[in-house]
C-alpha cells in the first residue's frame, strides 16, 4: 500500500500525567568522588503500564495515535469511573476530555476503548483497527453512549453520542408508564389525581416496553453487510468469471457473506467471521474500506479502494494510478492487461502479503475504475487473503 490506512489529519498534543517520553540522550554528568551512599533495601517503584517502546531504528518517522474521549452531560455516571484505552492490547493511561497521544510503530494497530461498570461490565465497547506509515498520526475521538447497552463511537472528530433516540424513546416510555400509574396528576390538584379513590383498584402500569436497543456500529456505516448466504447479496454477480491471481479461491458450500456498499458498482464475499468498516486514504477521490477476521483482528485483514480511472484510461494513466497505490513496482506481476499483483511470503511484520491492482468498466454506467487491494495474514492462513483478493478480482472482470 501506498499510505496509512485509514488516514487522518495530524496535531500534536501533551501526554496526561504520568507519562514518559522517550528518553534522551544527555551528556554525561562530570564525575565526582562522592562516597557511595549505604546501600537500603526500598521497594521498587510501581510501573505504570503502557505501550512498549520503540526500538531506537524505528524514532525516527513514528506514528502516533492520539484519542480524545468524552461523555455526554446527562451521562454523568461514566464521568465517575476512568475509560479503559487500550492499543494492540496494551493499556494505556486514559482520562476524560483530554487528548492522550502514544507514539506507535508504523503498520497495523487496533484501538479499543470500554467503560468499567456493572451492568454490562463493558460498556460503550468500541474497536478500530488503524494502519499508519511512517509519520502519520490518527486523530481519534470516542464519544460514550447514552445507554449503557450500546457500543460507543470511535472515529475521526467529530462523533456523535449513540443512543440519543433509545435515550428519548425509554424517557417517553417511562413518563407514560408513569402516567398511566397515576403517579403524575395532569391539569389539577397533584395529590388528590395521584390517590385512587376507597376500594377502587389503582389502574394498572402500562405493560410497554422500552423498544429494542439498536447497536449503534463503530463510525459511520458505510458498507453493508448480508448475513451468511454464500455469496448472495446486492450487487454480487453469479455469473462472474473465475479469475485468480494466486492460490485458493472460494469453494461451493463454504460459508462466507457478501460485502457491498451503496456507492460500489459491485460487491465481493469474504468469510462469515469477517466484518469491514469504512476507511480514509490519502488518495484523492478514493473511497476505503478494511475488512478483518472478528476474533483474531489485525492478524488477518484486507484493505480495499475503489476510484475513478480518468477518462481515457489508457497506460500512462494506469502506470501512475498503479504507483499511487503500489508504491514501489519491484516484484509486480501481471495477469493480463489490465491486472498486476504482488504475492510476498512475508513481509517485514512477518505477515503473507497478497497486493491486487485492477482495472474495470462499470456496465452499467460505463464509468472505468481501479480497484486495489492489500490482503494480509498469518503465513499459515495465506489461503483466506488469497480467497478475498481472487472474489474482488473475479467479481469486477467481464
Amino acid at each position: 500500500m501506498s499510505t496509512g490506512y485509514p488516514s487522518f489529519p495530524s496535531w500534536d498534543s501533551a501526554q496526561p500525567g504520568g507519562y514518559a517520553p522517550p528518553a534522551t540522550h544527555a551528556p554525561p554528568a562530570p564525575a565526582t568522588h562522592a562516597p557511595p551512599a549505604p546501600a537500603t533495601h526500598a521497594p521498587p517503584a510501581p510501573v505504570t503500564q503502557l505501550l512498549p517502546p520503540m526500538p531506537a531504528e524505528a524514532a525516527y518517522g513514528a506514528a502516533t495515535v492520539a484519542v480524545t474521549m468524552r461523555h455526554a452531560p446527562i451521562a454523568f455516571l461514566f464521568g465517575l469511573v476512568k475509560p479503559v484505552l487500550t492499543i494492540d492490547g496494551q493499556r494505556v493511561r486514559a482520562t476524560w476530555k483530554r487528548r492522550i497521544v502514544v507514539p506507535v510503530n508504523p503498520g497495523s494497530h487496533l484501538v479499543h476503548v470500554h467503560l468499567p461498570f456493572l451492568v454490562p461490565p463493558r460498556a460503550g465497547r468500541a474497536d478500530l483497527p488503524v494502519e499508519l506509515a511512517p509519520g502519520q498520526t490518527a486523530a481519534l475521538e470516542y464519544r460514550a453512549p447514552l445507554v449503557t447497552f450500546m457500543r460507543g463511537a470511535l472515529g475521526a472528530s467529530p462523533q456523535r453520542y449513540p443512543g440519543v433516540a433509545a435515550a428519548v424513546a425509554i424517557n417517553a416510555v417511562a413518563v407514560t408508564a408513569l402516567l398511566a400509574g397515576g403517579l403524575i396528576g395532569v391539569g389539577g390538584d397533584r395529590t388528590a389525581s395521584a390517590q385512587p379513590a376507597a376500594n377502587t383498584p389503582a389502574p394498572a402500569r402500562s405493560a410497554a416496553g422500552a423498544p429494542p436497543f439498536p447497536v449503534a456500529p463503530t463510525g459511520p456505516a458505510v458498507p453493508k453487510f448480508p448475513s451468511s448466504s454464500e455469496g448472495s447479496g446486492p450487487g454480487f454477480r453469479d455469473d462472474a468469471p473465475d479469475r485468480k491471481v494466486a492460490g485458493a479461491t472460494f469453494q461451493p458450500g463454504e460459508k462466507t457473506s457478501a460485502a457491498s456498499s451503496a456507492d460500489w458498482p459491485f460487491a465481493f464475499r469474504i468469510p462469515e467471521s469477517w466484518n469491514c468498516v469504512p476507511g480514509k486514504i490519502d488518495l484523492p477521490k478514493t473511497d476505503a474500506v478494511v475488512c478483518f477476521d472478528k476474533k483474531t483482528q489485525k492478524n488477518e485483514r484486507a484493505a480495499v479502494i475503489l476510484r475513478v480511472c480518468p477518462s481515457t484510461c489508457d497506460a500512462a494513466d494506469r502506470e501512475q494510478l498503479d504507483k499511487d497505490w503500489l508504491v514501489s513496482t519491484t516484484g509486480l506481476r501481471r495477469a493480463g492487461a489490465d491486472t498486476r499483483f504482488r504475492q510476498t511470503a512475508k513481509n517485514k511484520a512477518g505477515k503473507y502479503q497478497l497486493e491486487l491492482s485492477h482495472f474495470f468498466t462499470d456496465s452499467a454506467s460505463g464509468v472505468k475504475y481501479q480497484v486495489g487491494v492489500d490482503a494480509r495474514t498469518d503465513p499459515a492462513k495465506k489461503a483466506t487473503a488469497q480467497k478475498v483478493v481472487n472474489d474482488i478480482l473475479s467479481q469486477t472482470s467481464s
